[in-house]
């Protein structure tokens, strides 16, 4: 407590020793600019990085389990192209969990099995293994990881084709006919999991004019209207809603609901627009076109997944029946299972228990798990991102480290103009670490000071973040930062792990600073001093 009371007063401004109180004040200054700008960069790039990483597990989830080579090529996929119990039909991971038995052949009933297909992976039983049950039971064994789900996902290709009808402008003359305009895109489509707690902040809210749009698609008539309007089964409560339903609404009349990816709104497809997916399916003779109907009943954000712009978003039986009619494609965007919990920080931890559930179960060369840091399509930009941020936390704390090179300076020039009350202090029975300790706490204290001054600089900052970009882009004519990556606002949340950083740095820079002149003040012999002065 003596030597930090002693430390303190030699902080204090004074005029006696105006060097160096000026040099002290310009060193909090500096370390206090550093923080500022640290803590405010390292808070805006988190919330960026956490809210890529939101609307990529939207669309996917924090980890995923996909079939592998092993497992198309084995006898228990194999098997339904030739029983007649299956439908003579291969069967995605969904089916195969609600299938009441691991094995449709029948020997006695069916063709032969080809010579060429692997033997069936029996269990101690003798029975042929059933990968997606063993699998999901696997996935239900995890008791340590919080809120663990796992749902069957599937996506395909399709067309969309969308016409977008618009009303008559005022200037336009009654009679005048205007011609619809129409949009034709091969789209991913993808199923629609209600059960994703990521996808409702992915959604973009409705706009006027949807409302518009779908007041202009309701029926002419008013018995119609009055009979949708009172039906509260089919009333669009998902436009307003902030939940989602358990499933996208759907219309005898007009079709299937669908989710759009942004880019479709900024194209100006609104809410309530109609069209129909279009696909191909074999027949005896020929190829034909089949086409589903479909609305549009919302828009997500994707994010910056290289592809999401034309991922579409359906209920799961509309999928799976676009998808049957394609080949099985052994792809990890094809089928799997999506796999979500609580922490998105136990990735790691889940991958790890489930590739040993899946080792003992005998079934881990039929799949293949990796967290949403390996897929294919964002393993690249994050880590990326990551590397980027051990480089700026590297520079960080080098500018840091220069910001607190002035306290060297100080606190020399500071031993030196103490000379007489350290050779008092000495004489009087002050031991050399106790006036170590006082010079070295004067360090610390200038950067704990710094650091506060800065965090609080940053706080302010942060919560009038947007109106200083508001400002920049008056200035410059133009966004200061794009919407198409960095969204409509930046992240104005104060990183906790920014804080840690910068004040545990700025602590360790600081003391290790007042270590010199610390060292110097402690060397000091009371007698020389004395003697001299």
């Amino acid at each position: 407590m003596f030597e930090l009371s002693v430390a303190l007063k030699y902080l204090i401004p004074r005029w006696r020793q105006l060097s160096v109180s000026i040099i002290s004040v310009i060193s909090i200054i500096v370390i206090a600019l550093v923080v500022w700008l640290i803590v405010v960069f390292f808070s805006v790039t988190h919330g960026l990085e956490k809210n890529w990483i939101n609307k990529l597990i939207a669309l996917t989830a924090p980890v995923r389990v996909t079939p592998t080579k092993e497992y198309y090529n084995s006898y228990y996929y194999l098997s339904d192209s030739i029983s007649a119990n299956a439908n003579y039909t291969l069967k995605s991971i969904g089916e195969k969990l609600a299938s009441p038995t691991a094995n449709a052949y029948d020997p006695d009933f069916d063709e032969e099995v080809p010579g060429q297909w692997q033997s069936p992976d029996l269990d101690a039983g003798g029975n042929v293994k059933d990968l997606v049950k063993l699998a999901f039971n696997s996935l239900k064994n995890l008791d340590s990881i919080p809120e663990l789900e796992a749902r069957e996902y599937e996506m395909t290709v399709t067309n969309l084709h969308l016409q977008l009808l618009r009303e008559k402008a005022p200037s336009e003359a009654p009679e005048a006919e205007q011609d619809p305009m129409y949009i034709s895109q091969a789209v991913y489509l993808g199923s629609y999991d209600a059960g994703n707690p990521n996808l409702p902040n992915s959604m973009l809210p409705a706009t006027k004019g949807d409302v518009q749009n779908l007041m202009a698609m309701a029926p002419s008539d008013s018995h119609s209207l009055f009979k949708e309007i009172s039906d509260q089964d089919d009333s669009p409560v998902w436009l307003f809603d902030s939940s989602m339903p358990a499933s996208l609404p759907s219309e005898p009349e007009i079709g299937d609901a669908i989710l759009l990816p942004k880019p479709f709104q900024d194209s100006g497809v609104l809410i309530g627009d109609r069209g129909y997916f279009s696909y191909q399916t074999p027949t005896a003779t020929s190829i034909q076109e089949q086409r589903v109907p479909i609305f549009v009943a919302g828009f997500y954000d994707p994010g910056i997944i290289p592809f999401g712009g034309k991922i579409v978003l359906a209920n799961q039986h509309l999928t799976s029946m676009i998808r049957s009619a394609y080949p099985q494609e052994e792809t990890a965007l094809s089928n799997g299972i999506n796999v979500r919990f609580a922490r998105l920080d136990d990735a790691e931890l889940v991958k790890e228990k489930l590739q040993k559930a899946f080792l003992d179960a005998g079934i881990d060369k039929y799949w293949h798990i990796e967290t949403y840091r390996e897929f294919e399509f964002t393993k690249d930009l994050l880590q990326q991102l990551r590397s980027e941020r051990n480089l700026f936390s590297l520079i960080s704390a080098v500018i840091i480290i220069v910001a607190c090179s002035n306290i060297i300076s100080m606190l020399i020039i500071l031993v030196n103009d103490k000379k007489m009350e350290i050779g008092i202090l000495r004489s009087m029975g002050a031991s050399p670490q106790s006036i170590a300790t006082i010079f070295g706490l004067c360090g610390v204290v200038m950067g704990f000071l710094g650091s506060l001054i800065g965090v609080l600089a940053a706080l302010v900052t942060l919560r009038n973040l947007q109106g200083l970009i508001d400002l920049i882009t008056r200035l410059q004519g133009f966004d200061a930062f794009n919407p198409v990556f960095y969204g409509d606002k930046l992240p104005n949340e104060v990183s906790f792990e920014a804080l840690v950083f910068v004040m545990g740095v700025t602590a360790l820079i600081s003391l290790i600073a007042g270590v010199v002149p610390a060292v110097k003040a402690c060397l000091l012999r009371p007698s020389a001093i004395l003697r001299s002065e």
